[in-house]
């Protein structure tokens, strides 16, 4: 049969969109082959973009990048006995180091970054990568190497991706202008963004348009912390303020659960984790204690836990000890350890991101 008559034998176009946009992008990649036409279909800014808007509001067809060596995909509600519930995937660095680390996950593309200060956007679902720009090396004039923070989102354009990076400590920030390039035009402007943190936070939590830190700030003596908002769009930081702090431990680990900002705290006894949400973005008086996680799951007892995504109104999904992803049902109490078929013995912090067709070569913005 010719492709013109299989053309004519087809559903229509939209009913044979919305069949494909609910299909995992394995499966789309492999229907590129079918024909011309459905190469079009798939390859369509709008078929991407409708795609992605169904497999956000689907847990199924999102997975945990765990930078290990080498990355690995996992998937976290596979069967035991499912062969595919753990992939490893080559690594888009040109020399792959053991010193991988995620910097940020949005719409499907993870930002990266290895011991060369080499940064990549990276889809793990398509394999395809881009390097938008090499990092410069900055120093003190003391000669002693600043430290940075970093950050990965997008602004009120979805495809206007941002990598971003400050010094750690704000003193440091007066050596240093921070670079906007955009890869498009590829000339850089040079800008300055103004702020008075010094950041506990290595790496930023991406929500509402917006990057978020643990952090200090510089020109006050107490250790009250706080949340430092940088606006991607708007280019200007802000404060969040953290839950009502009780007793004398501090909140550590910003996440994003059910859509909200979340906070993490040991209660008095170190043998729960709180974990607080902001209910109403931006609005101090909405943060609720959300549930307490034990620390001993009743196998083994807990020394770091990280919370990555909630999967129904009774599952959290969990980071334990840099090593290992459980199950924690929320109305049984009960852990459950995601299933993999490799071995993980250490890697550092994970991260959710959905499959998604979004290519990398995105109009990227790196600060």
């Amino acid at each position: 049969m010719s492709e013109n008559e299989m053309l004519k034998a087809e559903l229509p176009d939209e009913v044979i969109r919305d069949i494909l946009s609910r299909l995992p992008v394995k499966s789309l990649l492999q229907f590129r082959s079918v024909s011309k036409h459905w190469r079009g279909l798939i390859a369509d800014t709008h078929f991407v973009k409708s795609h992605l808007k169904k497999v956000l509001a689907l847990s199924s067809h999102h997975q945990i990048l765990v930078p290990a060596s080498p990355l690995m995909s996992l998937s976290y509600n596979a069967s035991p006995d499912d062969i595919n519930a753990s992939i490893e995937l080559d690594s888009p660095f040109l020399k792959p180091r053991t010193s991988i680390k995620i910097l940020g996950s949005c719409n499907g593309l993870v930002c990266l970054i290895d011991g060369t200060r080499d940064v990549i956007i990276y889809n793990p679902s398509t394999r395809r990568h881009f390097k938008p720009y090499q990092l410069p090396q900055q120093v003190l004039p003391c000669s002693n190497r600043i430290e940075f923070v970093y950050g990965f989102g997008c602004g009120s354009n979805p495809n206007d991706m941002r990598v971003v990076r400050f010094p750690r400590f704000a003193r440091d920030s007066e050596y240093i202008k921070s670079m906007v390039c955009g890869v498009a035009s590829g000339s850089p402007v040079s800008g300055v963004v103004a702020y008075n943190y010094d950041f506990i936070d290595t790496v930023g939590t991406f929500l509402n348009g917006s990057l978020h830190w643990l952090a200090h700030h510089s020109n006050n003596d107490n250790e009250n912390r706080a949340i430092a908002s940088f606006n991607i769009s708007e280019e200007t930081f802000g404060d969040l303020s953290l839950p009502p702090q009780e007793g004398s431990l501090p909140y550590y680990n910003l996440g994003v659960l059910q859509g909200c900002l979340s906070a993490l705290c040991d209660d008095m006894y170190y043998t729960d984790v709180e974990v607080w949400l902001m209910k109403e973005y931006g609005v101090v008086n909405s943060w609720t204690k959300f549930i307490k996680v034990p620390l001993n799951t009743g196998i083994e007892n807990i020394s770091y836990m990280m919370p990555l995504s909630s999967l129904n109104d009774d599952e959290i999904l969990l980071e334990i000890d840099l090593r290992s992803f459980v199950i924690y049902n929320v109305k049984k109490k009960t852990f459950r350890h995601v299933t993999t078929t490799h071995d993980l013995k250490w890697f550092g912090d994970a991260a959710i991101y959905v499959e998604s067709l979004l290519s990398p070569e995105v109009l990227c913005v790196l600060y």
